[in-house]
């Protein structure tokens, strides 16, 4: 399965590496793409292994914000 998140704080290529080691860290976690310029975070994941909430906090935990849709 694959999430789009829009993360905000995100303002260079070293808070791109931060977020996608930490995801990949996840068990169950395929692959992630982040882009500062874009402000998003593309993970693909094992739905039977890992949720969105959980791929969530991680990012928070790395200091930045995830925008929930309205």
């Amino acid at each position: 399965m694959e999430k789009r998140f829009r993360v905000s704080g995100m303002t260079c290529a070293g808070c791109e590496n931060l977020v996608r080691e930490a995801l990949e860290e996840l068990e169950g976690v395929v692959s992630v793409r982040a882009s500062y310029s874009e402000g998003v975070v593309d993970v693909n994941y094992d739905s039977e292994r890992i949720n969105p909430a959980a791929l969530v906090a991680v990012i928070g935990e790395q200091g930045f914000k995830v925008e929930l849709p309205d």
